[in-house]
């Protein structure tokens, strides 16, 4: 196919663009941590909570009067991805699935949320982690990054 490296290079793109947000810390309770992350259009709030294993939770908001589209390049709408202390990677959401190829969608209704969760159970992990939750849409990405600790 000709147009193979144009598609590579674009979603290339949009990863780079996807990685580069700023957010805000507001710690939850003891075992639930949450960032938030507000543009023109959609809020987020990342939130981690560790009470039974290690539950994630991202809530894209739209924030406008209008319904929004969120574009995926791909079946793979979001990731979540854990990093230890020294920033080596030990659990990525992703990791071992097969997404489909198909371009697709989703609205979000004015004033509605899309919400991607998921489970790691943590199991004989101790100390300090990063997590961080990405939403992969082309025209509103999101990465947000929290912090927390298993004992």
């Amino acid at each position: 196919m000709p147009n193979s490296p144009v598609l590579l290079l674009l979603c290339a793109a949009c990863v780079a663009f996807a990685s580069s947000s700023s957010v805000r810390r507001q710690p939850l309770s003891k075992n639930s941590v949450e960032h938030h992350r507000t543009t023109a259009a959609v809020a987020s709030s990342f939130n981690v909570d560790v009470k039974n294993g290690v539950e994630f939770k991202l809530d894209v908001r739209n924030n406008t009067k209008r319904m929004v589209e969120l574009r995926f390049p791909n079946g793979m709408t979001h990731d979540f991805v854990v990093f230890d202390e020294s920033g080596k990677e030990v659990w990525r959401w992703s990791n071992g699935r097969l997404f489909t190829q198909t371009i697709q969608n989703k609205l979000v209704k004015s004033n509605d949320s899309a919400v991607f969760a998921d489970k790691w159970s943590g199991k004989n992990a101790h100390g300090k982690f990063t997590a961080v939750a990405i939403l992969s849409s082309e025209n509103h990405p999101v990465e947000q990054r929290v912090e927390f600790a298993l004992r």
